[in-house]
């Protein structure tokens, strides 16, 4: 017989108080190969319930469900389009309380207080700070990042290089139909896309970028269970990463 993988044990680690406001990106595949070995039952849903459990009714918890179909094939269906987010969003796809954002390429599968107005913004800039990203940076959000670095997936640096408006990217409009509740519409939404003229392959944060972080009370990294986290505090590391851009000081810059 199986013995339950030790939820608790990380959870409680992971400097989550009551009524947080957080995001969270991960990468399951390793932790399940070790409860696997281990002989343990490993849950997405128990996991998720227990994070819900400490953040009680006054906290929201947010896990990305990016999407690129709308990109690549002008559609998107609101209910099932997979994400490329991790295998956690699309675990919570079917779950009747998570609900899903309105931004067709930068969604996100939302539970907690804030659930409804997360749920009726309408972001069609995917960046602004009338978006999750910005709800977070205005409501003192956590990145919480398991068994991922978030060198390589904190998509807040988009917001930042949009606010600071850095010349190797731009407002890229994108159209497509977007389908809910078996109605379609027409939809159009921007994203602060590479500009290909400028053969930019994407945005790289300097491993520098942790001591700044780090000197400002901004990121927090620890091992439970053999799982590396880190846990950021959004507000802060944005108003960092809009100075390094602004500044150019080469901790944050485009890769060519």
């Amino acid at each position: 017989m199986k013995n339950n993988f030790n939820y608790n044990k990380v959870i409680k680690k992971l400097s989550i108080k009551k009524s947080d406001k957080i995001i969270i990106n991960s990468n399951f595949l390793n932790i399940m190969i070790m409860a696997k070995k281990k002989n343990l039952n490993f849950s997405y849903d128990k996991f998720i319930d227990g994070i819900c459990s400490i953040l009680g009714k006054k906290g929201t918890l947010l896990i990305p469900s990016y999407s690129w179909e709308f990109i690549n094939k002008k559609k998107f269906f609101y209910e099932t389009s997979k994400s490329i987010s991790g295998s956690l969003a699309n675990k919570l796809l079917n779950r009747q309380d998570f609900k899903r954002t309105m931004n067709p390429i930068y969604s996100f599968l939302v539970k907690g207080h804030d659930q409804k107005k997360l749920c009726s913004m309408k972001h069609d800039d995917s960046f602004s700070m009338n978006s999750p990203f910005g709800y977070l940076i205005s409501n003192n959000g956590k990145n919480i990042f398991i068994d991922i670095d978030y060198k390589d997936s904190f998509t807040f640096v988009h917001l930042a290089e949009q606010h600071a408006g850095v010349k190797y990217r731009y407002k890229k409009k994108f159209k497509g139909i977007f389908y809910k509740n078996k109605t379609k519409k027409n939809l159009a939404v921007t994203v602060y896309a590479r500009k290909l003229s400028t053969r930019v392959k994407g945005t790289k944060i300097d491993k520098r970028f942790d001591n700044i972080l780090l000197k400002n009370n901004a990121l927090k990294k620890i091992k439970v269970q053999g799982i590396n986290c880190q846990i950021i505090d959004v507000k802060i590391a944005y108003r960092l990463m809009l100075k390094s851009i602004r500044l150019k000081d080469k901790i944050i810059y485009p890769i060519y």
